[in-house]
């Protein structure tokens, strides 16, 4: 088992659609691409687990505030958030459609490497 402790020059990507300000019509998807360099693991993982916590404490913590005692440790489980469904398609077309034509085609030539060949 390894033990990983640090997240070391790791990326993830994600989504993420924005308005140029609260009150207007039109959005746009943007891909985020984040960097971990050199980040202690528990670092993500209190930062995940802190608005998991906030909830379990305005709900059932609260609602059972009488059966917990004073430094009481209560098992609860992380579930991952419901992810938001994008059809494919539209992601692609958003990601392609912000790239320049260069970027674009290199982009495409990636896809085609990923389709098996058909004899």
């Amino acid at each position: 088992m390894t033990d990983l402790t640090q997240l070391v020059n790791c990326t993830m990507t994600k989504a993420c659609s924005i308005k140029a300000d609260k009150d207007s019509t039109v959005s746009k998807t943007i891909n985020i691409k984040m960097t971990f360099k050199d980040i202690p693991l528990n670092d993500v993982v209190y930062t995940a687990m802190s608005p998991k916590v906030i909830q379990w404490q305005n709900g059932p913590g609260r609602k059972h505030w009488n059966r917990w005692t004073n430094n009481q440790t209560v098992e609860v489980t992380f579930r991952s958030p419901s992810k938001v469904v994008i059809d494919p398609m539209q992601g692609m077309a958003a990601k392609l459609a912000t790239m320049t034509p260069e970027e674009r085609d290199a982009e495409i030539d990636k896809l085609r490497a990923l389709i098996p060949a058909t004899e």
